[in-house]
């Protein structure tokens, strides 16, 4: 059974483990540089706790994720998958983390020890919204806190235009499932879905630290950096698949085969051997091993390379044929609208020699 979904806006910072420098989190944050949201990745005693200011301090509406029963003010819902987003300067909306197996409160900020420095009432703001106290709305164990690099926050949120239902609006609380009724709503929260199911099923290598869920200095057991190139592959060969079926091939897998290209086309006598490609950005930029440069030379009249830009947003799929020309090889497009020479480059590996070991040698 799938997890509820939930996903919270909040102010766009690095680290999230205490007070910094914080953006785009609306009037309060730009009138005072802090929000509640500044600790939700740091850990303490193993749980991290989540907070976003909701519309006049409402809380989250358990209803909206369970409706199979009634809720009162402070009933807890467990199992609920939340999805942390904001508005990265000069990007968008974008994910910025995530909490698996969370618990959150209906209607209700819970409160704990401690205060945030420089949190100060608002005008208009309710007793609960002035409170300087360390609030939160849900809360998770600390492994199950997940932060991105900023150099992989991208994974875009749509926003919903004016006067329109479904995507994030105004409101800071969003529940994809109650509006999965609303065009591209189910699509799109399925998808996010699958993003962040990436990151369960990896596990952290052996020889790493334990992560405290801040990204800081890179760990964070290894995961959301895996999920997220993970989560890139497979949605570009899903749009691949899905372009080449639509032009009538059969398509099979192969890439567990090694065989330098990952998926084998067939219509009638011909069968294509296709290389997939993903990015998440608009750039085409992409590397081949020796093994699939070489299958790409011994092949080039079935080989292609089809590389999908922004697999994670809306899917553009470029399809690449290669040939030798006078200064090496290079893909075109079909049209000839799109380029793309092949740069062959040497490698080495460099160890150092002592001193002491090389006099003595």
């Amino acid at each position: 059974m799938t997890a509820p979904l939930l996903v919270l806006r909040v102010g766009y910072m690095a680290r999230y483990d205490g007070p910094d420098t914080i953006t785009g989190g609306g009037a309060y944050i730009t009138a005072n540089g802090v929000g509640g949201e500044v600790f939700n990745f740091k850990p303490s005693r193993g749980k991290c706790y989540g907070y976003a200011m909701s519309l006049h301090f409402a809380g989250v509406n358990l209803r909206r994720l369970d409706d199979s029963r009634t809720w009162s003010r402070g009933d807890e819902l467990a199992g609920v998958d939340v999805v942390f987003i904001a508005k990265r300067p000069g990007v968008g909306q974008v994910v910025v983390g995530w909490y698996r197996n969370a618990t959150v409160f209906h209607q209700q900020y819970r409160v704990r020890r401690g205060s945030i420095p420089g949190m100060a009432p608002m005008a208009g703001m309710s007793a609960e919204g002035a409170d300087t106290r360390r609030q939160f709305l849900c809360v998770t164990s600390a492994e199950n806190a997940f932060l991105l690099p900023e150099d992989e926050r991208t994974f875009e949120v749509p926003a919903a235009q004016a006067g329109h239902k479904g995507f994030p609006g105004q409101s800071n609380v969003w529940y994809p499932g109650h509006h999965g009724d609303q065009p591209g709503v189910k699509a799109f929260a399925k998808k996010l879905q699958r993003y962040i199911d990436t990151a369960a099923a990896q596990t952290p290598d052996d020889d790493e630290e334990p992560s405290n869920g801040s990204g800081k200095g890179g760990r964070r057991n290894g995961r959301p950096d895996t999920a997220h190139n993970a989560a890139v592959e497979q949605a570009a060969v899903d749009a691949v698949t899905a372009r080449l079926e639509g032009q009538g091939y059969l398509v099979a897998s192969v890439e567990a085969e090694n065989k330098g290209w990952d998926l084998e086309a067939t219509k009638g006598k011909k069968t294509l051997y296709v290389e997939v490609k993903g990015t998440a950005g608009a750039a085409i930029y992409f590397e081949l091993t020796p093994n699939e440069y070489r299958r790409l030379r011994e092949h080039a009249e079935r080989y292609r390379v089809c590389v999908v830009c922004d697999a994670l947003g809306a899917p553009r799929v470029f399809d690449l044929l290669p040939s030798e020309g006078a200064d090496g090889w290079e893909l075109r497009s079909e049209d000839g609208e799109v380029y793309v020479p092949l740069m062959e480059r040497i490698a080495a590996i460099g160890a150092e020699v002592r001193q002491d070991e090389e006099a003595a040698a």
